[in-house]
């Protein structure tokens, strides 16, 4: 019995590592990428009116797809829950900007894109936010399991007396914080924080950079060394060819950092 049940878990083994291995075969056989994304991220990622997702992030994603020959069937989830999904197979990667950190290295591989840094937005009638020392005594919303969320409680333990941290599900949940002046400032990525400040001049204003511009990858299963090759030479593609910095400049008005 004992014998047997071994048998059987080296048999599992070998499947769950074919299957690993076999990641971008399988891709290239369905002609199909299936790619997690947050939409409550714009410019990078949101939904239209019409519900089609759309974003920075998504065309790029659609240049990576033209060039693996593949169709792409985008999966909206949670931030919270979005590194597990792609940990138990729910999709093939995740190209969401999400930053690259040494805790999410450990669980998963990136292939970097771009840079992006952090940035304060308050209301335009507060005072300008110009350095974490002046969040002392402020209620500050950032999105949950962000490294701007992680920004804000390193900020906090590092003695700056931060009066109260909210943190929101989405990003579009923090900018009706400080238009209900639930909260004073919000820490978020620069692209989020010039695209809302864009939308609606009257109420917010981007006023100073909380950290320096930081990697921001695609986030891809471990072992899958093929899938890992495919998407890095795709990146690079895009880059060399001028893709990446014209979709880049038309999502964020501006040349990209890298």
């Amino acid at each position: 019995m004992k014998k047997s049940f071994l048998i059987m878990t080296s048999m599992l083994i070998l499947l769950v590592s074919f299957s690993v291995q076999a990641s971008l075969e399988s891709i290239i056989k369905n002609k199909k990428i299936r790619i997690a994304v947050d939409t409550t991220y714009p410019p990078m990622e949101s939904e239209s009116n019409d519900g089609k997702v759309i974003g920075l992030d998504i065309d790029l994603a659609n240049e990576l797809a033209k060039i693996l020959k593949v169709e792409i069937e985008f999966i909206v989830m949670p931030w919270d829950g979005i590194l597990a999904g792609l940990k138990s197979n729910r999709y093939d990667i995740i190209m969401s900007s999400m930053n690259i950190t040494d805790e999410r290295s450990r669980q998963v591989n990136f292939v970097e894109y771009l840079k992006m840094g952090q940035v304060f937005v308050t209301h335009k009638n507060s005072p300008k936010i110009t350095n974490e020392k002046e969040l002392s005594g402020k209620v500050v919303a950032v999105q949950a399991d962000t490294t701007s969320f992680t920004a804000v409680e390193n900020f906090k333990k590092s003695g700056i007396a931060i009066k109260e941290i909210k943190a929101f599900k989405g990003a579009t949940e923090t900018f009706a914080a400080i238009k209900a002046k639930q909260a004073q400032v919000i820490v978020t990525d620069e692209a989020v924080g010039l695209y809302y400040a864009g939308l609606d001049q009257k109420t917010f204003q981007v006023s100073g950079e909380a950290i320096k511009p930081e990697p921001i990858g695609i986030a891809i299963p471990k072992n899958e060394d093929k899938l890992l090759s495919a998407i890095k030479n795709a990146v690079k593609t895009i880059k060399d060819n001028g893709t990446f910095a014209r979709i880049y400049k038309k999502w964020l008005k501006t040349d990209p950092k890298i």
